[in-house]
């Protein structure tokens, strides 16, 4: 099974974040040279690619009450807790982008440290004669009863990418990882499943 990773949110309401620091409008992939994928544009989406680091927030405040906030949390991207990056590291040493950030409260106490996560793998993993979406130079997942399945061998030994012909800026990881972070106790998560074939 290939997982997309994203955040279980079980607040009751939809809280306010804001970046203190850094400038998020101004956040972009270091390369953004075009390959034959989605076209890579200036901003935080996840593109499969390192991003420069001087825009990237350091401190985060929320909003709501206060609550613990779970090791996957969503604040512009995906962001994780040392626990989080420990087991992403174990699989895939030195390949993705871990920048540091506090999340604090309103009145300015501490809520938590995470990391701005940034999945540095892009590939082609979908099997185009298996999946049952129209593929028109990218793979539109509209919703419908289509069917969306990955490819091992073009995944190969991966455990986080993105995949550059899916408009979704979602990453998408292997079932490796997924059971090492159930082992792990992870927080926050939410998986959507697909199909993989040989």
């Amino acid at each position: 099974m290939v997982y997309f990773l994203s955040h279980e949110n079980k607040e009751v309401y939809s809280y306010v974040y804001r970046a203190l620091d850094g400038d998020v409008s101004k956040i972009q992939a270091a390369d953004l040279s075009r390959d034959v994928g989605i076209r890579i544009r200036p901003g935080y989406s996840y593109y499969g690619r390192p991003v420069e680091a001087t825009y990237i927030p350091t401190t985060i405040e929320l909003t709501g009450p206060k609550r613990p906030i779970p090791d996957i949390y969503d604040a512009f991207v995906l962001t994780v807790s040392a626990k989080v990056k420990d087991v992403i590291e174990s699989l895939e040493p030195g390949v993705h982008q871990f920048f540091p950030i506090e999340y604090v409260w309103n009145d300015g106490s501490h809520a938590a440290d995470r990391f701005w996560f940034v999945p540095c793998n892009r590939l082609d993993t979908v099997d185009r004669a298996k999946t049952t979406f129209e593929f028109r130079n990218v793979w539109f997942l509209d919703g419908s009863k289509n069917e969306l399945v990955f490819n091992r061998s073009q995944i190969g030994n991966h455990h986080v990418w993105i995949d550059k012909f899916i408009v979704m800026p979602t990453p998408a990881i292997s079932e490796a990882l997924k059971a090492a972070l159930d082992a792990a106790g992870i927080t926050g998560a939410h998986y959507q499943h697909f199909p993989e074939t040989d």
